[in-house]
């Protein structure tokens, strides 16, 4: 089966636009487009800052991160607090379902710790097996979307806006990678999927998950993680190699 997700059939099954962008009344930012939905969702970006002022009035204020992921992805729950526990991605049991509450009480999942040890998850004889924290994914909303800042990066993006556009691309990229990874291996499986995903101290992604209305979950690996960023490094470097024969061939075309 050819694993390669062109652009074109991502576009045309979930409606969104190869071009990437995010735009605000300060600041653009545009991706470069790539020839297939992987460049598309590891793609480097080139960036322009330009303060806009008229006469009499204040310099108009860059949005927030938060604003700018509910405008695109409308019912995102939002939450500040240190979601790097390894129990996210060891645990069955942790509940994954809360993320996509707007209202719940981050602190039960930042203090959450295991009792016992962890339960099953899987199926035996033909019948699903799964705790109850897992079933409860069954009442997420279908194409629900979950963002976990820690307090660190929401202070910084406060004090810097060009980093909150630099986290929007990380979180951007990421739904747009899980998407096409497993659209990869089964074609339609991603529709009505649900992804929740949790940014570091540094900035990073620490934590992922998926799951279906079903209540089926799909968490994180380290190594699928790290794989991802080698991903988003290979291609980096790739352009930066590009640029640079191209500029070596104006010199050359010049001279």
């Amino acid at each position: 089966m050819n694993n390669t997700i062109q652009s074109s059939y991502y576009a045309g099954l979930y409606g969104i636009n190869a071009n990437l962008s995010i735009n605000s009344g300060k600041k653009s930012h545009t991706t470069v487009t790539g020839t297939n939905f992987y460049d598309m969702a590891v793609q480097t970006t080139a960036r322009s800052t330009d303060s806009i002022r008229t006469e009499n009035v204040d310099e108009i204020k860059a949005p927030s991160l938060e604003n700018m992921l509910k405008a695109k992805y409308p019912g995102l729950a939002y939450h500040v607090f240190d979601a790097s526990t390894s129990y996210w991605r060891t645990r069955n049991d942790y509940p994954h379902y809360m993320l996509y509450d707007q209202n719940c009480d981050v602190s039960v999942l930042e203090n959450w710790r295991p009792v016992g040890e962890n339960p099953f998850y899987g199926s035996i004889d033909g019948k699903f097996i799964a705790p109850k924290e897992i079933h409860a994914l069954g009442s997420v909303p279908p194409g629900s979307k979950a963002v976990v800042i820690h307090p660190d990066v929401q202070k910084r993006m406060e004090e810097d806006p060009d980093y909150a556009y630099e986290i929007m691309e990380t979180i951007d990229n990421w739904f747009a990678y899980d998407i096409a990874r497993n659209e990869a291996v089964m074609p339609g499986h991603t529709v009505g999927m649900s992804q929740a995903v949790a940014i570091g101290k540094d900035g990073t992604i620490v934590n992922a998950a998926a799951s279906k209305s079903g209540g089926t979950l799909t968490k994180s690996s380290d190594e699928m993680v790290q794989a991802y960023y080698r991903r988003l490094k290979k291609r980096a470097e790739f352009y930066h190699w590009l640029e640079q024969d191209y500029m070596r061939e104006l010199i050359f075309k010049a001279e």
